[in-house]
Parts: C-alpha cells; structure tokens; sequence
C-alpha cells in the first residue's frame, strides 16, 4: 500500500470535477478525520470537516448539491463559507463490503462554482472511492505494520517495497508529515498570494499558476495551460526576457527582475515587473520556473499622465518669456528657473539652480526695509529668505512691488507674487512670478504729470469761469437796472420798437448768464457728498409744490420700497427731484387727468427712481438725441427755457449715475434715475 496514494486519490478526485478542494475523512469512535487533503492548508482541514458534517447530516446515500444558493431548504451561517462561498459539493459514502455496509468515512469535493457532473464523471468518482475503500481495508491486512513502509514506483518505472523497522516507520511518517505540512502551506501561500505566481518548464510552458495570474491577463488556467509565456509578451520584451532566461539556467545569475507588458486576452498591454527564480534535480536539470509577477499598469498609466503634465507645465514655463517664474525649495535654493526669468535678470538657469536663493536679485536695503515693517507687525525678528515669502508661508496675500537688479547690475522696478507650494498640506517650496512693470511705472508718471497739469488747468479754468460769470453777471445786472429806471422815467421812449428790443435783449442776456453760472457750479462743485433718503427729498418737494400741484390738478404717487438711500451731493439731489417734478405739472395733458408715479427699487449696486406720468410726451424719434441738449424745448410752453434737463443730467453723472427716458407722444413720459447707493 503507498501511504501518498491517499494523496493522490483526493488529487484525482478534484482534478476530475474541475474543483479546488476534496478531502478523504475515515470515522474513528464515530467522529470524522481527514486522512488526505487537496487545494486546502492544514488548519484549514477542521472547517471543511466541520461543513461536511453539516451538508451530510446523518446519510449513508451519495450526496450531490450542485448550487447551493439555489437549495431552498439551506440556510447555512457556517463560518467556512465566509472565506470561501462554496456553491458545489458531493459527497460519495463509504461503505464495508458486506450485508451490513458499515459506513468507514467519505470521498468530498468542494467548489466555489456550481456545476453539473456528467455521467463519465459520477463513474470516475465511483472507481476512486472503491479505491480508497480498498486501501483503507488493506491497511491492517497487507503486511505487519513494523516491516511495511512503503510501496510505489522508482525511477524506472518498476515496483518498489521498502521495509523496515517500526522505530522507522515512526520516523518516516514524521518526516511525511512534515512534507505534507510543508507542501500543503506553500500551495495555499502559491494558491492565494496577492501577486500572480506560476511555475513554467524550461521551454516557458505554463505548468501552474494562481488565480491572480488569471486576472492579470485574463486568461482561465485552462486556457493558459495551452500557451506558453513567449505567446503573451509584447515583442519589444521577449529578447531581453529570453537572455535573463538563459543566463538563469547557466547560472550566471540566482534570478533575475524586469519590467515587461504582456498583451491581456482582450488586447489591451499589461505592464508588469517579473521575477524569475529557477528550481533544479540533484543532476542539474531544470525542473521549473517560478515566476512572481505584479502588475503596475494603473501605476504605469499615472506615470504616463503625470509625464504629459510635466511636460505641459515645463512647456509653459518655457514659452512665459514675459514673465520670470521662479521656484525654490523650502531654504529658498533656485529649483526651476525659466526663459523668462533669463532674459529679465540676464542670468542663465545653470548659473543659479541649486546654487542660489532668490536673493541675488534683490536690493539689500530694500529688503531690510521690509523686514523691519515684518517685525513691527508681528513683534519678532525676520531675516534672510523668510522677509521674502513669510506671507505666502501663513496663507496671506504676497504680492509686492520691488526693485531686482539684474546681472549686469542695473535695476528695474517688478510685481512679484511669492506662494507657497504644499503637498500634503505641507509646504514643500514657494513659487515666485515676477512682471517687469517698467514701462508701467513710466506711463504711471506721465499720468501723474497729466494729471498734475490738468489739475492746475482746471484750477485756471475755474478762477477764469468765476471772473468772467462775476464780471457778466455784474454788467448784466447794471444794464437790466439802468433799462428799468429808463423805463420808469421815461415810459414814453419804450413805445418805440427799437426800445422794446432792447429790453428784451436785456433780459435775455440776464437769464443766459444765470443759466451758464448754474452750469459753471455744476461742472466745477466740490461738495461733500452724504447718504441721503430719497424720499425725505420727495416729500419736501411735494410739499414746497403742493400750491401748483393742487392747481394743476395732478395726482401725485409715492412708492419708495423702504428707505431708499443714496450717497450723493444733498443740492443736487433736491434740484433733479424738483426739476422732474414740475416738468409734469408744466407738461400734464389738458384733455385727461393727470398724474405723477414716483417709485424706487434697489437693482445691482444703484438705486432706480422713476417719474412716470401721463402728460403730453415727447418724439423720441424726433427729439431723443436732443433731449437733454441746452436751450432744447419740445412744446409750446413760452416759460420752457430748456436748461432743467440739460442741468439734471449733469448733476446725475457728476455724482456718477445716469438718466433714461422712455415716452410717447399723447401717452406720457418715464424718467429713470440711476443713483450709486454706496
């Protein structure tokens, strides 16, 4: 009897359903013990023969579940089924020969998948259990234990017995426990290993491999079992694999560590790092290979996009020829240095990277400068590097102008933005952007000229403005005043058309100049402005109004949503309400009822005052572009002088705001006001 044909029976068994676990179990003082395992380590053996128990309850009779998710009478909590959700199982009985057939132990195959057996199968299964059934009984009855070790088969292929004493046997079967213990942990550490594992012969013929090497390249082992690992690496591999290869069987080297791709079943290329370790005989042949593959392709794919990425951003930095960018590591050292910071500060990036700080550029006592402004605001010393990029490195707002100097020592004023670079939240360098604002600052002092010999012009044009519309007014006024003593005197001369002209033209030339002085005060005001209630200013209008209104017969609305405040000049405001106010009492229709709406919304960052009315409306399409012209009139109202509006309008956009109308003739007018509210 060979005490390994257990062994290899429990093999056979599974090898034969197509499963991954079987177990032969003898009953000793009615309880079950494996005598011979497959596909299962050795602390494993009691779970499966605990489940076993459980699925053959108390039968003698052949047991078959081909799914058991489908058995609705099973509803097992076994904790073998957590690590291993088995869904096949058979169990084959046996029994002694004889009348009584008393049951000795069972034949049982487990799988993770369930299946149907077929009839060739079920016979098979049949002939190994009568096989073990047969060992069993011949295991007290071939030969005296202490002479019998062992039987089986040598080199040659003939039968074998070798006998001995039973302090041998006790030593032997030790020694094949330990085997068994041995084997059975490196195939559950090669069956289950995290890593592809497979074993290949010497002309790269898969032999065996895990499960994780199936779902590398998505090959069944079956599958793999045809093909040899020359058919599944990419071309531009296989060269390099093969020489490692044969280096490793002329022991030139103990193994050997690549990077290769394979081609996936469905095409795709699966990158991987293989190592290669070799086994050989006593005589030097090579018995197999042993291969560990890990697959990186998620880790090659991230590679490649951060290559791109890279490359993008240096690309970036290559062509920012305006601009100087700059980055250093943490103790401020030059790591990145850009084209455009080579023609800006006339250094090239090999002179400065790894060598220097940002300080180079820099003038010392402006720095110094800086630094002491640091120490007052945060009550602590700061030096070197740290006055540069504090800032950045607490998250506050670093940009700032300063004076770098170049190469060749010449200076140029630039806008620099320092901030701080973090992985994982922490910093690992700063990155400083800097723009030459030369010409800026140029073009900020021309402006400052412009602006400085505007002012003094205005300042001219406003000492010029008052003299000339004093020195008019005062003329005009002592004309106006002697044409109305002569008028009074002599009542007789002013019967005379060319008197009669005259004093017309006087009081012409007096209302001109009283308009072009209201202008003037408009256009050169300097009043204070306050945040003012439109409302307030409405009604006190009404109110100074209320004797025409109530004459004109005009119905007045007021609906301002809350307290509408603006910020503006308080005599302006008062003059455009006013203006707006009497232009519908003066322009009402005289064939209607009239009526004023007043309304306000707050929209964006103005507020919207709206005077609608129903009056006699103007001819947009005739008037629109001279509506708020000087002298412009649009009725026959012989007291319109055609000043209100032209006023108006520019009393609002002097307080930055503007004026809208929307009206037709016969229907009436909209005015919109737009004032800033802040």
């Amino acid at each position: 009897m060979d005490i390994n044909e257990f062994y290899f029976l429990a093999k056979l068994a599974a090898e034969l359903t197509d499963s991954k676990i079987s177990l032969i179990t003898i009953l000793e003082e009615k309880e079950p013990k494996s005598i011979a395992e497959y596909g299962i380590l050795l602390d494993q053996i009691p779970s499966f023969v605990s489940l076993s128990v459980e699925l053959l309850g108390n039968t003698k009779d052949l047991v078959v579940f081909e799914n058991l998710e489908l058995e609705p009478n099973f509803k097992s909590t076994h904790p073998t089924l957590k690590n291993f959700p088995i869904q096949f199982f058979i169990g084959i009985p046996l029994l002694s020969k004889g009348k009584e057939g008393i049951l000795l132990g069972f034949l049982l195959v487990f799988d993770e998948k369930p299946k149907v057996l077929n009839e060739n199968q079920m016979k098979l299964l049949k002939e190994i259990s009568l096989r073990v059934l047969d060992l069993i009984s011949q295991k007290q009855n071939e030969l005296p234990i202490s002479e019998l070790i062992l039987q089986g088969r040598n080199p040659g292929d003939s039968a074998l017995s070798v006998y001995g004493s039973n302090e041998a046997i006790t030593e032997i079967k030790k020694i094949e426990r330990e085997l068994r213990a041995s084997e059975a942990a490196f195939r559950g550490n090669f069956d289950n290993a995290a890593i592809g594992m497979a074993l290949l012969d010497e002309h790269g013929k898969w032999l065996r491999v895990n499960k994780r090497v199936c779902e590398i390249v998505g090959y069944t082992e079956t599958e793999l079992m045809q093909l040899t690992f020359q058919d599944i690496t990419h071309p531009e591999d296989l060269l390099a694999d093969l020489t490692y290869l044969e280096e490793l069987v002329a022991d030139k080297r103990k193994f050997y560590q690549m990077e290769k791709r394979y081609f996936h079943k469905n095409g795709d290329i699966v990158y991987i790092i293989l190592a290669v370790s070799m086994v050989k005989n006593d005589e030097g042949k090579v018995l197999y290979f042993v291969s560990q593959i890990i697959d990186i392709t998620e880790w090659k794919l991230v590679e490649q996009k951060l290559k791109i990425t890279l490359a993008k951003n240096q690309a970036i930095l290559d062509a920012s020829t305006l601009v100087a960018i700059i980055s250093t590591d943490t103790e401020g050292i030059i790591t990145e240095f850009n084209h455009g910071a080579e023609k800006m500060l006339g250094y090239y990036a090999a002179e400065l990277i790894g060598k220097f700080t940002p300080q180079i550029f820099h003038i010392e006592k402006e720095v110094e400068k800086r630094g002491k402004l640091l120490s007052s605001e945060y009550n602590r010393q700061f030096e070197g590097f740290e006055i540069l990029t504090y800032n950045a490195k607490i998250g506050k707002p670093n940009t700032l102008e300063w004076i770098h100097k170049r190469k060749d020592g010449s200076t140029f004023p630039v806008l620099l933005s320092i901030t701080a670079v973090k992985q994982n939240d922490k910093i690992s360098g700063y990155l400083g952007m800097a723009v030459d604002i030369s010409e800026l600052k140029k073009a900020e002092a021309e402006i400052k000229s412009l602006l400085d010999i505007t002012s003094e012009q205005n300042n001219r044009l406003k000492n010029f403005t008052n003299i000339v519309s004093h020195n008019l007014r005062s003329h005009s006024f002592g004309i106006s005043g002697m044409m109305d003593i002569l008028q009074r005197t002599y009542p007789d001369y002013f019967q005379n058309e060319m008197m009669s002209l005259l004093l017309g033209a006087t009081e012409n030339l007096k209302r001109t100049i009283e308009d072009l002085t209201a202008v003037i005060k408009v256009n050169l005001a300097q009043e204070n402005y306050e945040l003012i209630d439109i409302e307030q200013v409405v009604q006190k209008n009404l109110e100074s109004l209320a004797l025409q209104i109530l004459e004109s017969k005009l119905k007045v609305e007021v609906n301002l949503q809350g307290q509408c405040f603006v910020r503006v000049i308080p005599a302006y405001l008062d003059s455009i309400v006013l203006n707006l106010i009497t232009n519908a009492i003066k322009y009402k229709a005289k064939d209607r009822d009239s009526f004023l709406r007043i309304s306000g919304i707050r929209k964006n960052r103005f507020i919207e005052v709206q005077f609608e009315d129903n009056g006699q409306g103007i001819d947009l399409k005739k008037h629109g572009d001279k509506l708020f012209g000087m002298y412009k009139t649009f009725h026959e109202n012989k007291e319109a002088r055609g000043v209100g509006l032209f006023i108006s309008k520019n009393q609002i956009e002097t307080m930055g705001g503007k004026i809208e109308v929307e009206s037709t003739v016969g229907l009436g007018t909209k005015f919109t006001v737009f004032l800033p509210y802040e």
